[in-house]
């Protein structure tokens, strides 16, 4: 078994269907179980043909959870990270137009600076909790996007799990245009996969929006190694 833990937006999808095809196992996500109704989970490509929605002995598995939770399972545990600030606006967005559109949320009606200051202090105290604690592999979205083969490569190394297919298959079957063709199945508005980059809070963040960041998630933003002190607010 294994679970990548992720506060919301950080990739896990990418990464759980990145080892599922690549060491060839079921892609479940921790929330689905009998009885979810939220979408028409049978189309999810995660659970096509599954009538039994429970997880599995082995699988890999996307979770939000914090490490004491009493939801989590053994095995091994991957904590995926992303940039917080990147984290804020992809979050944003995915609750303003994804679950808006697709019927999730009846509306969202939230200021980008109260939700960024929020989100922010959310995302760091997530961080802190995860990285207080023993065996868990550590990985960055950052890495992945930018050296997927070398980043995976050396997670399967520290997995010591055997491949079905080649690090090279497995990320063609989980490209980022791939899932959305796949998710477009499922959602009318599909907007889950919305760029899939780094640095996008750049396009989003006002002056005063840096300085929010900051003060609520800025020192967790060096620790992670994102930012080497707080002038990048200024």
């Amino acid at each position: 078994m294994i679970t990548v833990y992720e506060y919301p937006k950080s990739g896990g999808s990418w990464l759980v269907n990145i080892l599922g095809h690549l060491l060839g196992l079921p892609r479940r996500d921790i929330y689905v179980q009998t009885g979810f109704n939220a979408f028409a989970i049978s189309q999810h490509p995660w659970y096509l043909e599954q009538d039994d929605l429970s997880i599995p002995p082995q699988a890999v598995v996307k979770s939000h959870e914090p490490p004491q939770s009493a939801r989590n399972l053994s095995g091994r545990r991957i904590h995926l990270i992303r940039d917080g600030r990147d984290v804020v606006v992809s979050k944003y967005f995915f609750e303003k137009d994804f679950c808006v559109n697709n019927g999730l949320y009846a509306s969202f009606d939230v200021d980008f600076s109260d939700y960024l200051a929020r989100t922010a202090a959310d995302w760091a105290a997530y961080l802190a909790l995860w990285q207080a604690e023993p065996d868990v592999i550590m990985l960055r979205y950052e890495d992945l996007l930018a050296t997927p083969e070398q980043t995976i490569r050396q997670l399967l190394g520290q997995l010591t799990l055997p491949a079905v297919l080649t690090i090279e298959e497995a990320l063609a079957r989980s490209s980022i245009p791939r899932m959305r063709e796949e998710l477009g199945k499922v959602f009318e508005s599909n907007t889950f996969v919305r760029k899939g980059v780094a640095g996008d809070w750049r396009n989003h963040f006002s002056a005063n929006d840096r300085q929010v960041f900051q003060q609520h998630g800025g020192l967790m933003l060096q620790q992670a190694g994102y930012v080497k002190d707080e002038h990048w607010a200024s």
